[in-house]
């Protein structure tokens, strides 16, 4: 008797499982992503691969035809400045019937009406959200215990840390979630379009509950649940695809909400006072290349407004085509930006560098836009610190090559403990070897270090304060940005006495 496995038999019976027919008679979901590659994204996994169509923001929406799909998923985490420029694409959508579920913090007003995402004043350790007391959260929430929407392995704010101002609305809208203040946290809204729109405040229904075996994981499958009763109420009622004129309608009402809500709202044309701070030297023009996701939009607001100021000039990625980097002595590059976009500038950083400018990255480098780079992917350690007597090896180096587990006599670890830069990593680098090694992990690859190959330095770390100060989360990131970036700018100004010249006074 043969003891082979059928192992494609298996694999075969668990793809005829998730495939949501009801939903797929309507049309796909269309799942637009700005930040993760295909194989990583949310719609490809196994709750949601048959019914979730993942679209490339940057390279496929803008030609996309959305007729075909029976709603629009707009993540957490999707470049909502970049998303801005259709917002008259999705508002058609919306009054042909459609459905779109949000949970961005629309932070550059999108959606009906909306104020954007509000952050919550109230510490997380004492803030709770609850499941409103409606129809739709009955179906959404159906089987999922709230203590599992606010705690993840014990830990608080994971899941949301704000709410929406909803009194620009001049009508009502079904609650979903509310805060222990009774601030709205997301909602349904039926009656600014002729489709549906739900709406969190970065309380992402879907993908929230996947990384553990909780009742969290439920909220997608019942979201999808409520999602077909909408579809069906919708046929039923006649509403999608029975428009006249939708464009024009959309046009129309997309003006009255630009009067109800303020709408100066591109925080990339913030013009900088940097006399106003003084984290940052005033002899030194700097800038910062960015993105439009929500994390990136709140580190310069969050901690009330800190870092407003600390940098010359903001400029997205996408427009780094035109800004002249000689106009700034050294470029901050933020974690999380689409990596494919940043290869098309490599030489134009290489030249930088050449010519003396310093570059500061963040973050992992996945793709080859900066030079020497080597990088190793790791899967993140979130939980080490919840375990007693638990450490996350790390160890500074000074400039003998002197390994400490502390501090350092000289250099960046002497103005902060190795402490300061423990929450996690994503990954290590393998510098070249005229690199000056700073931090490194239990194998002495590389988590920060200092490259002097160029006339130029650059300062590469794989981790990302920026990103946790943008999403208002992990506060020990706040003492290293500051200490870091001090650090940056005096070991420029000793080491390159002419860079601060200026170059030109900042340009746009």
């Amino acid at each position: 008797m043969s003891s082979k496995c059928n192992c494609s038999g298996v694999k075969n019976n668990l793809e005829n499982l998730y495939h949501y027919k009801e939903i797929e008679s309507f049309g796909k979901i269309a799942y637009l992503e700005s930040g993760s590659l295909k194989e990583q994204s949310v719609s490809t996994h196994f709750l949601y691969k048959h019914i979730l169509q993942y679209v490339d923001l940057y390279n496929e929406f803008h030609s996309l035809d959305l007729s075909g799909f029976c709603a629009v998923v707009l993540p957490m985490g999707i470049d909502e400045y970049y998303l801005s420029r259709f917002k008259d694409k999705i508002l058609s959508f919306l009054e042909s019937g459609g459905i779109v579920l949000s949970f961005m913090s629309d932070f550059m007003r999108i959606l009906p009406y909306s104020k954007g995402y509000i952050q919550s004043q109230v510490p997380i350790r004492d803030r709770v959200v609850k499941f409103a007391k409606s129809e739709s959260a009955a179906i959404i929430f159906d089987g999922v215990r709230e203590y599992d929407v606010n705690h993840r392995r014990g830990v608080k704010g994971f899941f949301n840390r704000g709410f929406f101002d909803m009194s620009a609305f001049p009508h009502k809208v079904e609650y979903l979630l509310v805060d222990c203040r009774g601030e709205c946290v997301g909602y349904i809204d039926r009656e600014s379009t002729q489709g549906v729109i739900l709406s969190t405040a970065n309380a992402d229904l879907l993908s929230f509950g996947l990384m553990d075996n909780t009742t969290a994981r439920r909220m997608g499958l019942n979201l999808l649940r409520w999602l077909g009763y909408e579809l069906e109420r919708i046929k039923q009622d006649g509403a999608a695809h029975k428009i006249d004129n939708v464009d024009n309608m959309a046009e129309q009402k997309s003006k009255a909400w630009q009067n109800a809500c303020d709408t100066r709202l591109n925080y990339l044309d913030f013009v900088p006072n940097k006399h106003l701070q003084s984290l940052s030297s005033h002899k030194l023009a700097n800038a910062i290349i960015t993105g439009g996701s929500s994390f990136h939009r709140y580190f310069f607001t969050n901690k009330n407004e800190k870092y407003a100021h600390f940098f010359s000039k903001r400029c997205h990625f996408l427009d780094l085509q035109s800004l002249n980097l000689e106009a700034f002595d050294y470029i901050v590059l933020s974690s999380r930006m689409d990596a494919h976009s940043l290869l098309k500038h490599k030489e134009k950083f290489i030249s930088y560098l050449e010519s003396g400018g310093h570059i500061v990255s963040f973050g992992e480098i996945t793709q080859d836009y900066l030079p020497n780079i080597i990088w190793r992917d790791y899967p993140v350690n979130f939980w080490w610190w919840l375990i007693p007597n638990a450490d996350m090896p790390l160890y500074a180096l000074d400039l003998d090559g002197n390994k400490a587990e502390d501090s350092t006599k000289d250099g960046l670890f002497s103005k902060m403990a190795v402490k300061d830069a423990k929450w996690h990593y994503h990954g290590a680098f393998y510098p070249p070897k005229n690199a000056q090694n700073i931090l490194v992990n239990e194998l002495d690859e590389s988590i920060i270090y200092k490259d002097t190959t160029f006339k130029g330095n650059l300062y590469v770390t794989s981790l990302d304060p920026e990103f946790h100060l943008g999403q208002g989360f992990m506060p020990t990131t706040e003492y290293f940005f500051d200490t870091f970036m001090q650090w940056v700018e005096s070991d420029i100004l000793e080491n390159d006495v002419s860079c601060a010249k200026g170059r030109q006074q900042c340009v746009s």
